[in-house]
C-alpha cells in the first residue's frame, strides 16, 4: 500500500471511528430516555407507549448503523494492518 492510500485509509478511519463515538452517545441516550419512560411503577394506562415506541425503532435503527460502522472501523484497521 502506498503511503497516499495510507493517510486515505487513516483519514477514513478518524471519520469511522467520530460516526462510531457519535452514535455510542446516541445509544446510549435512548437507552437511559427509555429507562426512564419505562417506569416499573406506572400504570400501564400512563405510560407514553407512542414516544416509548419511537424511541425504541429510533434505538434500533441507530444501533444497526453503529454495528456496521464497527464492521467498516475493523476492515480499514486490517487494511492497515493494525488488526
Amino acid at each position: 500500500m502506498c503511503s497516499m492510500e495510507r493517510l486515505q485509509f487513516q483519514g477514513r478511519l478518524g471519520e469511522k471511528n467520530l460516526k462510531a463515538e457519535e452514535l455510542r452517545i446516541r445509544i446510549k441516550g435512548l437507552v437511559d430516555s427509555l429507562r426512564s419512560h419505562l417506569d416499573p411503577f406506572e400504570m400501564p394506562e400512563d405510560l407514553e407507549t407512542e414516544l416509548i415506541a419511537s424511541q425504541a425503532l429510533e434505538l434500533a435503527k441507530t444501533r444497526i448503523e453503529y454495528v456496521g460502522i464497527l464492521q467498516e472501523i475493523k476492515a480499514i484497521k486490517k487494511a492497515l494492518g493494525k488488526e
